[in-house]
């Protein structure tokens, strides 16, 4: 399932790299009323963090008409951003390459152990292969969200966390902050990157461009956003319940 908030009809598709674990746990302080506390199991030895908690979901595991009764809300990510975001916080902040059956297995192919983020953008099919989560934290957004923009009833540009924060704080007439999650990782820019490996994850990433590319670098006027959060607020008090909105704008 994807991340809801049953009492509010909202439904938050998740996507790596695009203000997930962020998300997470502002919906989970909604739904709640308080903060998300990542517990130790002592019988199995793991960590239950939020991603445990919530899924992440790929599109084609769930019904989407379950969620027709529901406000659906997606936040997306330029793919190039998702990418640089992904070596920051996953290969050089978390290690996740340097585990010693990943280490074998790129030594094997003759790959670099640490690389940098041009190595990694060059490689990038080649490291998906040998690591899941990588795999996982890169893969496309119609991945997560499917191909249809018109799905859903709001999508957010990742740099638009004032205007999630209006939406939930004009929802629920609390204010609400979207914390910041997974900020690990050295700092590292788009200019970084050599023109020819931008087109390379530009082309790899045709679909999300496609599908979402008029919302990437976007900002909602918060206006509109207020007038949506207004406008699902009213109809939960409604006795005839909404079974669709009008499509995103």
């Amino acid at each position: 399932m994807v991340v809801t908030i049953d009492k509010l009809k909202i439904a938050y598709f998740p996507v790596p790299k695009a203000a997930n674990t962020s998300m997470k746990h502002l919906m989970h302080s909604i739904d709640t009323g308080g903060k998300f506390r990542t517990k130790h199991d002592e019988a199995t030895g793991h960590l239950h963090h939020i991603h445990r908690e919530y899924k992440t979901p790929k599109f084609s595991a769930i019904n989407p008409g379950a969620y027709n009764r529901f406000f659906k809300i997606a936040i997306v990510r330029d793919p190039v951003e998702r990418i640089i975001s992904a070596w920051r916080n996953r290969v050089v902040h978390h290690k996740e390459l340097e585990d010693e059956k990943c280490a074998l297995s790129i030594k094997e192919i003759g790959l670099p152990e640490k690389p940098d983020l041009s190595e990694f953008v060059l490689h990038l099919d080649e490291y998906r292969e040998i690591n899941k989560s990588i795999s996982v934290h890169t893969a496309p957004l119609t991945d997560f969200l499917g191909t249809s923009r018109e799905y859903y009833d709001l999508i957010f540009d990742i740099s638009e966390s004032h205007q999630i924060e209006v939406f939930f704080s004009t929802l629920t007439g609390e204010k609400k902050k979207l914390p910041r999650k997974q900020t690990g990782g050295p700092p590292a820019e788009r200019d970084k990157l050599p023109e020819d490996l931008i087109r390379k994850l530009e082309h790899a990433y045709e679909s999300d461009y496609r599908v979402f590319g008029g919302a990437f670098g976007k900002q909602t006027d918060l206006k509109v956003i207020a007038k949506r959060a207004k406008r699902h607020r009213a109809s939960l008090r409604s006795p005839f319940r909404r079974f669709r909105w009008v499509p995103w704008i």
